[in-house]
């Protein structure tokens, strides 16, 4: 009996070091195949910054995800399901299958509420703003999978865990509430909406209203986001964010 304890942890933190490597390879592959196609765009080779983005994918990704795995564990959030998948648990596909059902249609709903809402704005809008689809179908969906994971990864794995687990050691909660975890992720898509700006500036489309419009709108998805972190899991917001990325970028140049 006296080695259970030794090795229960030794099977945790093996655990959560394939968790890890897991996540942090779909991050850096979906994130390259991103850059692949910003540096077709942009003429730049990829094989010039591949090498430098991957360190610097490394060190952003390894500390925020390392941590927010350990943390969430402790709280309920982190990545269950996929911790469930490494154990080979029978509960874990059907969780998969609800979660991604109700998270892709959140997110596709969400999506085509925002497209409506920049139908109905776009008078008001810097003419130099590109409309969405402007990557066309494979651009779109490489951008799509790479935001959908990284930011994902980064925000609501990373960011939002530490600030929940912070919170909770503040106010000496022993479990997750809503008055710990509403706050947390309002702070955390307002956060998410601030690190769009810097795109909206790239194009030369920075007027108050389109800056106010990337707030505003970054923030209600990154809400929802992470909602489904908090009551789903990783996965689930993974897949809310993709799929509203689809509605915005890859459908509309279906059509075009």
């Amino acid at each position: 009996m006296k080695y259970s304890q030794p090795i229960n942890e030794a099977n945790n933190t093996k655990l959560l070091f394939r968790q890890l490597l897991i996540i942090l390879g779909l991050t850096i592959i979906t994130q390259l195949g991103s850059l692949a196609y910003s540096s077709s765009v942009s003429g730049q080779s990829f094989l010039s910054v591949v090498l430098r983005s991957i360190i610097f994918l490394s060190l952003l990704t390894i500390p925020l995800s390392g941590l927010g795995l350990w943390l969430g564990r402790k709280m309920g959030l982190g990545a269950q399901l996929l911790e469930s998948f490494l154990q080979k648990q029978p509960e874990a596909s059907i969780k998969l299958y609800k979660d991604a059902r109700l998270a892709s249609l959140l997110g596709l709903l969400i999506g085509a509420v925002l497209v409506l809402i920049r139908m109905g704005t776009a008078p008001y809008l810097p003419s130099e703003l590109p409309g969405f689809g402007h990557r066309g179908i494979l651009g779109g969906l490489l951008v799509s999978a790479g935001a959908a994971v990284g930011e994902e990864v980064w925000f609501r794995l990373g960011l939002m865990s530490i600030l929940v687990w912070i919170v909770m050691r503040i106010v000496g909660h022993t479990k997750i509430t809503a008055s710990v975890a509403w706050p947390v992720i309002i702070i955390v898509s307002i956060g998410f909406g601030l690190a769009h700006l810097p795109q909206l500036m790239s194009y030369g489309a920075g007027s108050s209203f389109a800056v106010w419009g990337t707030i505003i709108g970054n923030s209600i998805v990154g809400t929802l986001y992470g909602w489904c972190y908090w009551r789903r899991s990783l996965f689930a917001a993974v897949i809310a964010h993709f799929s509203v990325d689809l509605v915005l970028h890859v459908f509309p140049a279906l059509v075009a």
